[in-house]
């Protein structure tokens, strides 16, 4: 089974908690903890980098509060480790992605491509750790949201590839049929998944643009 279809069956046991009904209130809060805690976040971060068990709320606090940190640049993109799995030297890619993942903990997609560069290293025990992370970010992201079937229910996400990470593993999308952004920043996308159903489900990119604009 690769990757992509292990994440899929994992997930599917997954449900939205509903936690936090409304953006404003909860952005507010994790403000809040930054500004009074940054501290603790900055350990949060470090337990995570050394491999220790974070607890469900440490997990939402490392992904939310990293976009009140300078590090967050929504729009950074990196195409390094592409170029050199393309050049087939798989120990450099690997290597660069781990960099990548150190200016960014909570990007599930170095997360993803680690876990696929780590099992083509022959790095089984540190796949498994890249695919613990993953899932454990997903989880907090539906921790602190609706189901994302509605818009005020919208999944909150910190970058465009967190979206597309989501609507692969979770939804199991193969293909985008359209895509809406609200003027209160919403995402609207109509998806094929994988029996060829069409289906719609809405992200919350409000504190992407707050920071991006």
């Amino acid at each position: 089974m690769n990757k992509l279809k292990t994440l899929v069956a994992l997930l599917a046991v997954f449900a939205c908690g509903n936690i936090y009904a409304q953006t404003d209130a909860f952005y507010s809060e994790v403000k809040g903890f930054m500004a009074d805690n940054r501290s603790e976040y900055d350990k949060i971060v470090s337990s995570y980098f050394a491999g220790e068990n974070l607890s469900p709320d440490e997990y939402t606090m490392l992904y939310y509060g990293y976009t009140f940190t300078d590090a967050y640049n929504p729009d950074y993109v990196s195409h390094k480790a592409d170029s050199l799995i393309n050049l087939k030297k798989y120990e450099d890619a690997y290597n660069a992605l781990q960099s990548e993942l150190k200016r960014d903990p909570t990007s599930l997609q170095t997360l993803f491509d680690l876990m696929n560069m780590a099992d083509v290293l022959g790095k089984e025990k540190e796949s498994a750790v890249y695919q613990n992370n993953y899932l454990n970010l997903v989880k907090a992201i539906f921790l602190a949201c609706g189901d994302g079937l509605s818009a005020e229910n919208a999944i909150k996400v910190n970058q465009v590839t967190d979206e597309i990470q989501i609507l692969s593993t979770y939804f199991r999308a193969v293909s985008i049929v359209s895509k809406e952004l609200s003027p209160d920043f919403v995402d609207k996308v109509s998806f094929k998944d994988s029996s060829g159903k069409v289906n719609t489900v809405f992200f919350d990119f409000s504190r992407y643009m707050a920071v991006a604009k």
